[in-house]
């Protein structure tokens, strides 16, 4: 059975695990296509290589927790189109603020970058600043 098979993926879907103990943290995955040779091919934005190409049988040996699988939304050639992007992506360097994995992710299927994650924490450093801001009287 292919991954394809297993998690229902296609081309541009998101594949979400989770790397903490808690699930605070996601890693997010793009799931690429199969060759013609019956490869399945993924593309990650992974701290000290930045967005590189594995195949998934390299990806989910490394025995990943899938958390959910975000499919991506349009037509066909959208599809192809977010594959392109991810494929365009390939060599550029990792950046946990500016372009981390959900960065990436969201790059592919929607064509701009974007990390909730990052958003939750700016948000939490700003209200943990008002908090001391007036409770500091």
């Amino acid at each position: 059975m292919t991954y394809a098979q297993r998690y229902g993926l296609q081309s541009a879907d998101r594949v979400v695990e989770t790397i903490t103990q808690f699930g605070m943290s996601k890693h997010h995955v793009i799931y690429l296509y199969t060759d013609a040779s019956g490869i399945e091919w993924m593309a990650e934005n992974v701290k000290g290589h930045g967005v590189k190409l594995m195949t998934a049988q390299q990806h989910f040996g490394n025995a990943k927790a899938v958390c959910r699988i975000e499919k991506f939304v349009g037509t066909l050639d959208e599809r192809r189109a977010a594959v392109q992007r991810a494929l365009q992506q390939v060599g550029r360097p990792y950046d946990l603020i500016k372009f981390n994995c959900e960065h990436f992710a969201e790059q592919v299927q929607t064509g701009k970058p974007r990390s909730r994650q990052v958003e939750h924490v700016a948000l939490g450093l700003a209200a943990l600043c008002i908090i001391g801001l007036l409770t500091a009287e």
